[in-house]
């Protein structure tokens, strides 16, 4: 891959970094209240299931299924933009990482990289032949040429 490439794949990872660190603060607020969303508003709306059944062209069963189906996990997402239509709402639908894009790589590549050094670490330590902060500036290094090639990561053999 060209230099360019991997400058602008960086770029746009650093961008959605910055996008889902500003998502990531509120996250913890955005989770499903107990009956989930749909029900949650329809009743702070006043609104009844037969109401929200015809606002959605559905029967009264129809949204109490869709409720039953929210609250248990089952749900589509289709089913959720209908369900947001008839109440006047936004669906927003995101994943958002623990830590950066940029970290998760990071954490990624260096535990492949002890993974790699490790049988060595444990021959140089049974010989007593090299520092200790020799070998993980190796494997600090190891870490960085991984990540010239982040697609490889996740690659299933360097999980062995």
């Amino acid at each position: 891959m060209s230099e360019a490439k991997k400058r602008i794949r960086e770029l746009t990872r650093q961008q959605l970094d910055r996008r889902l660190d500003k998502i990531r603060g509120v996250a913890p607020q955005l989770t499903a209240p107990e009956g989930g969303w749909v029900r949650t508003l329809r009743t702070g709306l006043a609104m009844s299931q037969e109401d929200l059944g015809r606002r959605m062209g559905v029967s009264r069963q129809a949204v109490s299924q869709l409720e039953q189906r929210e609250a248990d996990g089952s749900v589509t997402l289709n089913a959720l933009k209908e369900a947001a239509q008839a109440l006047d709402c936004e669906l927003a639908y995101v994943l958002v990482p623990r830590r950066g894009i940029g970290a998760t790589l990071e954490a990624r590549a260096l535990r492949l990289a002890s993974r790699m050094t490790g049988s060595v670490r444990h021959t140089m330590r049974l010989e007593d032949q090299e520092p200790e902060s020799d070998l993980d500036e190796r494997t600090r290094a190891l870490a960085e040429e991984l990540l010239t090639s982040p697609g490889q990561l996740w690659t299933p053999s360097l999980d062995e």
